[in-house]
C-alpha cells in the first residue's frame, strides 16, 4: 500500500469551509521538519507533542465485521481509531472534561450532514463485539472518549483559532476518510474468501490475502472463537491527526484466531 495521504477538505464529505475545519496549530509554531517527524521515532521524542502523535504513536483504524449487526451487506464496517504507545499497550480516557455528547448535533453545527450519514451507514454499534448495547452515537462517543482525547495533536491548545469541538470534528473525519482508504472486503474478495456459511479458512491465506492487498503489512485479525469479526490496520504518523501522512506497519498484537477453521459468515442487508 502506498503511503495515505489523507487531506481533509477533499472528500466529497466535507462540507465545511477550510477556514474553520482546517484551523492552524497554534502560533504556526510546528515547522516543516516537526511535520515530517514520524511517531514513535527517536526524533518523535523531542519534538512538540502537538506536531507529532506522542507518546501515543501507533495509530489503529479498526475495523468489525458481525453478521448479526447493521451496516450494508457482507461489509465490514469502522469501529475507531486509536493511538496505541509504541510498545503496544495504549492510553485511554485522558480528559474526561471533552467527554463529548450529542455528536450529531455537534457534527451539524459544523455543517457535515453528509458526514453523519455515512456515519450512520458505515459506523455502526455493535453489541456482540463492544461493550456498550446502545446506539450508533453512543459508540462515536465512546471512541471519542477513550481515545481521541488521548490524541496530543488535537489538543485544543495545539489551535490558533481552536472553536468548541473542533477537535472532535476532524477527528471524526479523519476516522471516516482512513475508513474508505481500507476496504476490508474487497480484500478479501480478491483472494477468494468470501462469506460461507459452508467454506472454513485458514488463518495462513487470510494473513496472506491482507500482506498482499496492503503492500506488505500484516494487520491484527481478530475472531470470537472462530468466527471471523476484527480488523486493526497499523500506522505511524508524520505530522498531526488532521493532514497526517499515514505510513503502514505491522500489528504488535497476535491473532486470536485459530489456525484453522476461520468462519466469515454471510451478512446480511440492514
Amino acid at each position: 500500500m502506498a503511503i495515505l495521504h489523507l487531506i481533509l477538505g477533499a472528500a466529497a464529505y466535507i462540507s465545511l469551509s477550510a477556514a474553520r475545519l482546517n484551523a492552524p496549530h497554534t502560533s504556526g509554531a510546528c515547522s516543516k521538519h516537526d511535520l515530517g517527524v514520524l511517531s514513535c521515532s527517536s526524533d518523535s521524542l523531542t519534538t512538540d507533542t502537538c506536531c507529532v502523535e506522542s507518546p501515543g504513536g501507533l495509530l489503529l483504524l479498526t475495523q468489525l465485521y458481525s453478521a448479526t449487526a447493521g451496516g450494508p451487506e457482507n461489509t465490514w464496517t469502522l469501529h475507531g481509531l486509536w493511538n496505541d504507545y509504541c510498545n503496544g499497550s495504549y492510553p485511554a480516557s485522558c480528559d474526561n472534561s471533552r467527554n463529548y455528547t450529542d455528536m450529531a448535533a455537534i457534527l451539524e453545527d459544523y455543517d457535515q450532514q453528509s458526514l453523519i450519514d455515512y456515519m450512520r451507514v458505515y459506523w455502526r454499534n455493535d453489541p456482540v463485539i463492544t461493550t456498550t448495547n446502545g446506539t450508533d452515537e453512543e459508540l462515536w462517543e465512546h471512541e471519542w472518549a477513550k481515545h481521541g482525547t488521548c490524541m496530543s495533536t488535537i489538543r485544543p491548545s495545539c489551535y490558533s483559532n481552536y472553536t468548541k469541538h473542533l477537535e472532535l470534528v476532524q477527528f471524526l473525519n479523519e476516522a471516516v476518510s482512513l475508513f474508505k482508504q481500507l476496504p476490508s472486503e474487497e480484500y478479501l474478495t480478491a483472494c477468494g474468501i468470501f462469506p460461507s456459511n459452508s467454506t472454513t479458512y485458514a488463518l495462513a491465506d487470510i494473513e496472506a490475502c491482507f500482506v498482499r492487498a496492503t503492500g506488505g503489512y500484516l494487520p491484527h485479525i481478530g475472531c470470537t472463537g472462530n468466527i471471523l469479526n476484527e480488523l486493526w490496520y497499523y500506522y505511524h504518523l508524520a505530522g498531526r491527526v488532521p493532514h497526517g501522512t499515514y505510513v503502514p506497519t505491522n500489528t504488535t498484537y497476535a491473532s486470536t484466531c485459530p489456525a484453522k477453521g476461520i468462519v466469515y459468515s454471510p451478512k446480511p442487508a440492514s
